[in-house]
Formats: structure tokens, sequence, C-alpha cells
């Protein structure tokens, strides 16, 4: 209990520093809180964030300028107002981010993200292995429902399979993530052959390193 009240009145403090940057630099530097965020998080929005509130201090510095070459009274009321507002708006927006129930917010969401991406790559390896089974008992059917031919417009979810045995080749490459020589090298094997009957045979005709094969034994199928 002594050690969450800690941690929690550590995150209090650590909100209130970076809500005092702003006002206490004289909104010179109300840029760093942001930089600060974007460097614990690592988001696009969070450094576009940071880039606007940059740009904005950037104004302000040439406003500064101007007004001390200036050095009329309207100047000066432009450059207060500038700064009470960029101070005022990054104190708060800093207030804001850096609250203490943020980071557990922050870390309950991640886990939530997690979950869903757990649950759903699950899903789909249960739709491939419904779909082989019915590719392998009942072949007309499969065809019927076009399992592994990602190219033609279908309504069954086969959880991602491609039929490496009847795919154009660009089909290959976005599903597979195949490279271009790579899809050359299959391509010319299967118009070689025929089809192909087996990852293995895959590998030996098309030129593929086992690791590569290893990678998409769960999404081919040939039908």
């Amino acid at each position: 209990m002594p050690q969450a009240s800690g941690k929690r009145w550590a995150r209090v403090l650590r909100q209130v520093w970076w809500t005092s940057v702003p006002i206490w630099s004289v909104s010179f530097l109300s840029f760093v809180p942001f930089l600060a965020f974007a460097v614990i998080h690592r988001r696009k929005r969070d450094w576009a964030v940071f880039a606007g509130y940059l740009l904005a201090t950037a104004a302000l510095v040439t406003t500064a300028r101007l007004a001390n070459v200036n050095a009329n009274n309207n100047a000066a009321a432009a450059l207060g107002l500038f700064m009470i507002v960029l101070a005022g708006g990054a104190a708060t927006h800093a207030c804001i981010l850096f609250r203490p129930g943020r980071a557990q917010s922050s870390l309950e969401a991640a886990r939530r993200g997690n979950q869903e991406a757990v649950q759903g790559a699950r899903r789909r390896i249960e739709r491939r292995n419904d779909a082989r089974r019915v590719a392998a008992t009942n072949p007309a059917l499969a065809r019927e429902l076009r399992i592994g031919r990602p190219d033609l417009p279908r309504a069954y979810d086969d959880g991602g399979l491609v039929d490496v045995n009847r795919v154009p080749g660009y089909v290959l490459a976005a599903a597979l993530a195949l490279t271009p020589q790579e899809v050359t090298n299959l391509t010319a094997a299967r118009d070689k052959l025929g089809r192909f009957a087996t990852a293995d045979e895959l590998r030996d005709h098309a030129d593929l390193p086992p690791g590569r094969i290893d990678e998409l034994r769960d999404l081919i199928m040939f039908g």
C-alpha cells in the first residue's frame, strides 16, 4: 500500500512538473513536455503534437524578435498575448496528458488491444483449419466457395488461405509477401510442373529457402 501511494505521488509530481514548464519558461519551452511524452509513447500522433508546439514556439521567437525591432506598444501587446495563450494552452494540455490515471488507462488499453489481436489471430487460424477440412473432404464445395482464391469475389472467409496452384502472381506478392524474384520463380515452376502437391515440392522447384516455406505453410494450400 505505501509503495502504491508513493508511485501515485510520483505521478502527481511528474504531472505538476510538466505542467509548470510552459509557465516558468514564459512559454519558450512549451514544446518540451510534448517532446518527453512523444519519446515515452513513440506514437505518430504524439510526435505530431510535439511538432505543432515546436512550430508555435518558433513563431513566438520570431514574434519576439520583431517586437524588439519595431519597439512599439502594439507589437509588445501582441507578443504578450501570444505568450499567455501558448503558455496557458501548453500547460493545460500537459496537465491532461500527464494526469496520474492516464498511464494506467493507456496500459489497460494496450492490454485490451493485445488480447483482441490474439483472439483475432486465433479466429483466423480456426477459419483456415475449417477451410482446409472442407477442401480435403469436398473439393467441389471448396471450389464453389473459392477457398484459397482472394483474387475472386466470394462470401466464404477462409482465414487468408492462398491456393498457390491457381492464384495469379500479384496475389502471391500481396497475400504472401513474396518478393518479385520469388513470384517469378514460383510461377515459372508452376507453369513447368502444372501444379504443386506439397510445400516441400514448392520449396524444391520454386527455389525458395526452407525458412521461407516454413513461414508460408499455414497460409498456402494446393488446390
